[in-house]
């Protein structure tokens, strides 16, 4: 089966460099190189198209208060413009991942920057939540033009070698991914799961969703706990970001990047959900189903927050997958089937999806009870 993209994506992210009789300037950018911005010009217009679908909203509907039909409008058309960036950032992280391109240097900074445009939608609600911070909420737009002129420059920076990338021994990545491992099952036991099911249960009601709480923030906001679980998440950030780096020099099947996208974004996403949850506590607000539901200024009344959406729908099936790509390669050590394994895997990104799209109906204000 042919790779997403196709052999077109394929043969121009391979392809020699055109001569510099055919480009005109200073360095002779290649062609290549050029291709290699897109995902960064993707992640560099996101804010500004979200702002242009909020705006013609709100022309449209006559008020930045949504109701009814616009409602869902806005969740499908705000969906939508985050997926694009995500999909064509995936496109080009596999397309650079082949065997014949993955070694190359070039490739392998653009397939880093990819894997970083990936995580968009909540990279930019990180930036907008430390703007809001510092009080100067206009400086995220700024922060994040030049943060992304300056990605899209590097990418057309000559490739040099980078020694140490590769100081650590191949048994040492392997002592760390398994210490990344089981990092992640204590995050998941102890706050991860708990706090999906807290937030599926929302779907019944708000009510049901505070009364999950009010038991399950007894053991993640426990005084041993919660500097436990910081340091722990710390730690995944910090062994994560080594183990993608690596993985970013060697040749990658679909899973691979879903593992080490997916992987981008939970970094980013607990980074951006956790500035938003401490600056909210320094506030003296309680971050409960209230907070995220508020008839103020939340994503349900506002169509000047629609960035929030894809925040909170992606970040759980990004979780999800990640997980899930990792038990695939478990079952494969363990003499699985490939078939099976896959299976399995599938299945799990399938309810991660459905389980995101409850928690982001749920927040809607669709409830059964």
């Amino acid at each position: 089966m042919d790779r997403p993209g196709g052999p077109a994506l394929s043969a121009i992210v391979t392809s020699k460099s055109v001569s510099a009789d055919t480009l005109s300037g200073a360095g002779a950018v290649s062609f290549r190189r050029l291709w290699l911005i897109v995902p960064a010009l993707c992640a560099l217009a996101y804010p500004l198209l979200l702002s242009l679908l909020s705006s013609g909203l709100v022309l449209v509907h006559g008020s930045a208060s949504p109701s009814g039909g616009i409602v869902w409008v806005s969740v499908i058309a705000s969906l939508i413009l985050a997926l694009a960036v995500m999909v064509v950032s995936f496109v080009f992280g596999l397309t650079l991942g082949s065997p014949d391109v993955a070694d190359d240097p070039e490739a392998s900074r653009g397939r880093s920057i990819a894997h970083l445009a990936f995580a968009t939608p909540s990279l930019y609600v990180g930036f907008e939540n430390v703007a809001g911070v510092f009080h100067a909420p206009s400086a995220a737009v700024i922060a994040w033009l030049v943060f992304w002129a300056l990605m899209a420059m590097m990418a057309q920076l000559s490739p040099r070698s980078s020694p140490i990338a590769f100081a650590m021994t191949q048994a040492g990545y392997r002592r760390l991914g398994i210490a990344h491992g089981v990092s992640a099952c204590a995050i998941l036991l102890l706050f991860v799961a708990p706090h999906i099911v807290n937030h599926v249960a929302g779907f019944w009601s708000g009510s049901v969703h505070i009364a999950i709480m009010n038991v399950v923030r007894r053991v993640y906001r426990n005084d041993f706990v919660q500097p436990l679980l910081l340091a722990l998440i710390g730690f995944q950030i910090l062994s994560g970001t080594v183990l993608v780096r690596r993985r970013m020099r060697l040749p990658g099947d679909i899973f691979g990047t879903v593992q080490t996208m997916c992987g981008a974004y939970i970094g980013v996403y607990f980074l951006a959900h956790m500035t938003a949850v401490f600056a909210a506590r320094y506030a003296d607000i309680d971050t409960n189903w209230s907070w995220l539901t508020r008839p103020s200024d939340s994503l349900l009344v506002s169509l000047l927050k629609l960035r929030l959406i894809a925040h909170y729908w992606a970040g759980p099936i990004a979780i999800v997958a990640h997980i899930a790509c990792g038990l695939r390669w478990v079952l494969l050590q363990r003499d699985t089937s490939a078939a099976t394994a896959d299976r399995i895997a599938w299945s799990l990104i399938a309810a991660g999806v459905a389980t995101s799209t409850l928690i982001l109906l749920a927040l809607l204000n669709v409830h059964i009870a």
